[in-house]
């Protein structure tokens, strides 16, 4: 008995923790890492001569820390200025405990109207 209230405790504690770790989502190493990866998928996937040249009017959707999901999650929606392409809405979410081997933070980005495979279903709703 113990040993599962010791367990409970250590897992509430790291939920609780992992909130603080989040980055918010002006934060330059999350946009950084947003558009190196969408930089990268232009390259290496879609092709079409579009990447993201600026990112403003950032914004927190919500913040998601407790739940049936121990992954605390920020979702955040921002304006992006496309190189090609008219400006368009850029929705992403910043996870904890999702980096390299479950730690750190890990981001998802869908830029609306240029999601070719719907990766995040119409209009980016799966990030929203």
């Amino acid at each position: 008995m113990r040993l599962a209230a010791a367990a409970l405790a250590l897992c509430c504690s790291t939920v609780m923790a992992a909130a603080g770790q989040l980055p918010a989502c002006d934060d330059a190493s999350v946009l950084s890492t947003l558009t190196s990866r969408q930089a990268w998928a232009e390259a290496n996937t879609w092709r079409d001569g579009i990447t993201i040249a600026a990112v403003d009017s950032i914004g927190e959707q919500r913040l998601v820390t407790e739940g049936f999901s121990s992954i605390d999650r920020r979702h955040c929606a921002a304006r992006a200025a496309l190189t090609g392409a008219l400006p368009t809405r850029l929705y992403y979410v910043v996870s904890a405990n999702e980096g390299f081997a479950g730690s750190g933070w890990n981001v998802e980005f869908c830029l609306s109207g240029h999601d070719p495979y719907r990766v995040y279903g119409a209009d980016c709703q799966v990030l929203k």
